[in-house]
């Protein structure tokens, strides 16, 4: 066995994933999907993961959680294999979004115990799996480098995009109500598969509200770069939103859920609402307003925050150079 080789797997694609693979030395990533009943894929991705990991007999593995499956089954078989394990967990892989699946959360903590190193993206969640015997490293996502091609034509005389998957930590109804308290001139772009949500929602949403629907990578980021202002918002405490990160990319004013994470990370350049219709309406309105002083400050903000994130990225690569060795981890 190689204890040097160092493999990335995941069982989606995921932005973060592939720039944290790709911003580490050494690190293959292996994107290893499949659609399809969660039985059917479970019979094909287990087998196709335990098939990379004979072939490449790795000395640090890389799981992205969720899936809480892959994170499972890799610090289960760790040490019949013999490698380290570093898993980059995202919200959903700490801590389940509806209260009716807790019964899952001993499994949870048995995978923040058992792994070498758990990535989390923000402080209160590092907490959390301290708290549970793991040993936590905090990395936000890198700020992405989106390229605008060219300017989305847009329909208002202000135009918010909000970056939404219709998921169901997302107040989409809310922003679609919000929409009757502005005038008609200020338009709300909505992005992601509108057909997952209620069909009385979107019909009865007014006539300032526009659903894009799933775009191609390029389109999206044209759409943003376009807009005066982009809004993400979310139910959950302590997430930090790939939409706010997109927004600092492309230096846009941002509209976020007030919560402590996001306020402490988004420091500069943002406004922030409560997941309701009326507090919605007042930051937009707010938001065009203030547009040119925003736009001011998230510049200054995507210069300190890729400052910052260089830091622990740095730290991060020791720490995976005394794992892929067999060192100890740094404290």
């Amino acid at each position: 066995m190689n204890p040097r080789k160092r493999i990335w797997i995941t069982w989606e694609n995921h932005r973060r994933t592939a720039e944290l693979a790709r911003l580490l030395p050494g690190v293959t990533l292996y994107v290893i999907e499949m659609k399809g009943p969660r039985c059917v894929r479970y019979a094909c991705l287990l087998p196709k993961t335990l098939c990379v990991l004979l072939r490449c007999r790795p000395g640090l593995v890389f799981v992205q959680n969720p899936s809480v499956v892959l994170a499972l089954l890799t610090v289960l078989i760790r040490p019949v294999f013999r490698f380290r394990v570093v898993v980059d967990s995202h919200n959903e892989g700490l801590k389940p979004f509806y209260s009716r699946h807790n019964w899952l959360l001993p499994f949870y903590r048995w995978i923040q115990k058992g792994a070498d190193l758990t990535i989390v993206t923000n402080e209160q969640l590092a907490k959390e799996v301290a708290f549970n015997k793991g040993r936590p490293f905090v990395l936000e996502d890198p700020i992405p480098q989106l390229n605008p091609t060219a300017a989305t034509p847009l329909r208002g005389t202000y135009n918010i995009v909000f970056v939404c998957t219709f998921e169901k930590d997302e107040p989409y109804r809310e922003v679609i109500e919000s929409a009757h308290y502005l005038d008609a001139s200020i338009c709300i772009y909505i992005t992601g598969r509108y057909q997952k949500a209620e069909a009385h929602v979107i019909g009865r949403s007014p006539g300032n509200v526009h659903f894009c629907g799933h775009l191609p990578e390029q389109e999206y980021v044209n759409l943003l770069h376009a807009s005066d202002a982009v809004m993400d918002l979310t139910l959950m405490q302590d997430c930090l939103v790939c939409g706010a990160y997109e927004a600092v990319a492309l230096e846009k004013p941002v509209i976020l859920s007030d919560t402590f994470v996001l306020r402490s990370y988004f420091y500069k350049g943002a406004v922030f609402t409560r997941n309701n219709a009326q507090s919605i309406s007042s930051s937009v309105k707010r938001t065009i307003q203030d547009r040119r002083r925003l736009g001011r400050e998230v510049g200054e903000l995507k210069k300190e925050l890729k400052s910052q994130w260089k830091a622990k990225h740095q730290a991060l690569l020791g720490i995976a150079e005394n794992l892929a060795s067999y060192g100890v981890i740094a404290q």
